[in-house]
């Protein structure tokens, strides 16, 4: 599929991003009021899914979901898929039947009304610069992602890629699944790379498949290190497949 921008890709975001910008501003302020009513949390989770879905709808994306019967809904995951895109937030949220929040970069901790959502729906925040010295703060917000019965999703490439080939892994994943004895979901999402990169903002329309894999339960027979090759292989095989 073509990158290239179309007349009709340029019309719809200029006609849907003002729009989706004033609607995700009052969803977060909505957010942030269901805080203070009775069952607040569960009433925050369903306004963060149709954060997920609005966002699809908005950049006109077919998504396509399979293998979502494999997931247990009582139980807590680790989640990990590739990172081709922008739109692996919003695709993420939509597919899974279980809800889950993102490892956060602390830079996002800084901007107001969107910083106290964050901490309203929970998500664990990580100084990339000072993880090892944040630590115990990473590991007691990853806890009280599990105690509320979510699931932890990690992009181990660290950064989008912006393409289909996968970038090496990182060990996070691995070290969150083996400390919290949870089970890992591996995830394949296929072609948001041709649909929108790192920086842009165009809504351009098209089919997104997410493809979830079989959990890997039996995490106490491998190490760190063959953790991390093992999920990398799992989604790298079914990326070119």
């Amino acid at each position: 599929m073509s990158l290239q921008i179309t007349p009709k890709d340029m019309l719809r975001t200029f006609m849907l991003f003002p729009l989706y910008i004033t609607f995700f501003v009052i969803l977060l302020l909505v957010i942030i009021f269901a805080s203070f009513l009775p069952n607040g949390k569960i009433l925050g989770t369903k306004l963060y899914n149709i954060f997920g879905l609005s966002g699809l709808i908005a950049a006109g994306i077919d998504l396509k979901v399979t293998g979502a019967e494999k997931i247990d809904v009582s139980q807590s995951y680790v989640v990990i898929s590739n990172h081709p895109s922008t739109l692996d937030i919003f695709t993420h949220i939509t597919a899974l039947p279980v809800s889950i929040r993102f490892l956060t970069k602390t830079e996002l901790f800084r901007i107001p009304i969107l910083s106290r959502a964050l901490k309203v729906l929970g998500l664990p925040r990580i100084d990339r610069k000072n993880a090892q010295m944040n630590l115990p703060k990473i590991n007691e917000s990853i806890q009280r992602v599990i105690d509320n019965k979510n699931s932890i999703m990690i992009f181990p490439e660290g950064t989008r890629s912006n393409q289909k080939d996968l970038l090496p892994f990182k060990k996070g994943a691995a070290h969150v699944a083996k400390q919290f004895d949870l089970p890992i979901i591996p995830v394949v999402t296929h072609n948001s790379h041709n649909l929108m990169i790192k920086g842009s903002v165009w809504f351009k329309s098209g089919k997104i498949h997410v493809q979830i894999l079989d959990p890997i339960t039996n995490i106490e027979d491998y190490d760190i290190d063959e953790l991390t090759n093992l999920i990398y292989l799992k989604v790298s095989e079914n990326l070119t497949s």
